[in-house]
């Protein structure tokens, strides 16, 4: 899988498509907060903005994304044994998860949004995880099971109560976009508490305008 990603990421952020891969930044690091280079996050932001454009972000001219729109595309290359794991890769669904166990190579989560728990079955990602946090990340279909791709992102303990309202809000509107908006500002507020420790939890997971960032 994640060399197909590797093939998205080489064919969309190419020359043809630099206009797109500028304007994709701006929005996100507008939106998620711009991190120096020198932090040891920095390769994982990167990382979390090559997925949202290949797999969130509809390309200006088209209207869908570079992941299916290279399913229409001509000249991406892809084998007919391949396709079906572009079409999967497609599908990847992003969203906040809470992490219920692990059992053997298996790990178990519940996707907040769907309130569904979902079991990714002989996963190589299987460290890093804990009951107290919930974490953004997103699943590559694989037949009836998921995958994970590799972009993370872990928030405190503390904001699973803010996250989890908003959340409820988020679905009672049901507005087209303000889960992926929301998420966004969610890295903003993550990166945003590791740069101002000395400020409690709660004046950064907030939606408070005179102490929001």
């Amino acid at each position: 899988m994640n060399e197909l990603i590797d093939r998205l990421i080489t064919f969309f952020t190419s020359e043809r498509f630099q206009d797109e891969v500028a304007q994709a930044k701006k929005v996100f690091f507008d939106e998620s907060g711009v991190m120096d280079e020198e932090n040891q996050d920095f390769e994982m932001r990167m990382t979390q903005f090559l997925e949202w454009y290949l797999f969130t972000r509809p390309l200006s001219k088209v209207g869908i994304t570079p992941a299916y729109y290279a399913l229409q595309l001509p000249d991406f290359q892809m084998t007919a044994e391949e396709r079906p794991q572009f079409e999967k890769l497609a599908g990847t669904r992003h969203s906040i998860f809470e992490f219920l166990k692990i059992r053997g190579e298996d790990i178990y989560v519940k996707d907040l949004f769907l309130n569904k728990k979902i079991v990714i079955p002989n996963s190589p990602i299987n460290i890093g995880f804990s009951r107290e946090e919930f974490f953004d990340a997103r699943l590559v279909p694989d037949g009836e099971n998921f995958q994970f791709s590799r972009a993370f992102c872990f928030h405190p303990e503390d904001a699973s109560k803010y996250i989890l309202s908003e959340i409820k809000r988020i679905k009672k509107s049901g507005k087209p976009g303000e889960d992926e908006a929301f998420m966004l500002r969610l890295l903003k507020m993550r990166y945003k508490y590791e740069q101002y420790r000395h400020l409690k939890l709660e004046y950064v997971y907030t939606n408070e305008k005179k102490v929001r960032f």
